[in-house]
């Protein structure tokens, strides 16, 4: 059991998960599974709601190592963002002003994280420049082709591929399942270098923001807006804002009813007001753009 100690609604926080992230989650029956890497091999997570109020349920398919329990707990909580207190980000929004509005029609929303940093990297590189769908095809293709699967429930579920399996593919691997030449090399460069100990994406948990830019921007295929992407659901950092994320911007101009998309620079001075939560005021102005409610 996970205890949720700040406002949390799991329907609103999953909503992402059950919509939009095929590539490693089954919803079924208001639970949530994937896998993850144990240290005796692949374990199957599953996570849902208790009926006593702010309480998640995980469930662990596996074989655990000693001392594993505990270290899996503490990644659940990271991963569904269960200690981040937004209760000071809830403060700051008048119910009457535009963007209060949207915050307040998803209060208890929080971030599910990606549980590594590789993770989140790898899969913000295949999204670049592409739409949702192109995108998670592609991801699945690389899972499918560098990861294994493990048996559950009469059928299989992916195990995102470790740097050392990607490592090993070549370039033409990739441009066989359409990913363009340039994409598939910063992939598979990237999981050579963190395969090789080149690069440690671990060790940003523990860097500044400024730092963990400094680390990631001189890599082959790594822009801001990724490393904005890997802060916000790969480490979980409070204040980031993407402001050249096409997606936002159509959310800001919705919302503040502006005639015309806003700029970069007109994003980033708008959200100087949403500071030191400018992760959650973005998270929130993307979910505006969902169907879904």
């Amino acid at each position: 059991m996970i205890e949720c100690n700040y406002p949390y609604s799991f329907p609103k926080t999953t909503k992402r998960l059950r919509y939009f992230e095929k590539s490693m989650y089954v919803y079924q029956d208001g639970m949530f599974t994937r896998t993850l890497r144990g240290k005796k091999g692949p374990l199957v997570v599953s996570v849902s709601e208790s009926r006593t109020p702010s309480v998640l349920l995980v469930k662990v398919e596996g074989d655990l190592a000693e001392g594993e329990e505990e270290q899996l707990k503490a990644t659940m909580r990271h991963m569904f963002s269960t200690e981040v207190d937004l209760t000071p980000f809830y403060r700051q929004w008048q119910e009457d002003s535009l963007m209060g509005r949207v915050v307040r029609e998803r209060e208890g929303m929080h971030i599910v994280l990606d549980p590594t940093v590789y993770e989140c990297l790898i899969k913000t590189i295949v999204g670049q420049q592409l739409n949702i769908s192109f995108a998670a095809t592609l991801l699945k293709r690389l899972i499918q082709l560098a990861g294994e699967a493990v048996e559950f429930q009469g059928g299989t579920l992916p195990v995102f591929p470790s740097p050392e399996q990607v490592a090993r593919l070549n370039y033409e691997d990739l441009q066989q399942l359409q990913f363009n030449r340039r994409k598939a090399e910063y992939i598979i460069d990237i999981s050579r270098q963190v395969a090789e100990g080149k690069l440690d994406l671990d060790a940003l948990s523990s860097l500044s923001d400024e730092q963990i830019a400094e680390t990631l921007l001189p890599l082959r295929g790594v822009g801001r807006w990724t490393v904005e992407c890997v802060m916000l659901f790969g480490l979980g950092r409070p204040d980031l804002l993407p402001a050249a994320d096409i997606g936002l911007r159509n959310a800001v101009r919705r919302v503040y009813g502006l005639d015309e998309q806003p700029s970069e620079q007109e994003v980033r001075r708008i959200g100087e007001a949403w500071a030191p939560y400018r992760s959650y005021a973005t998270f929130y102005l993307w979910d505006t753009l969902s169907q879904h409610g």
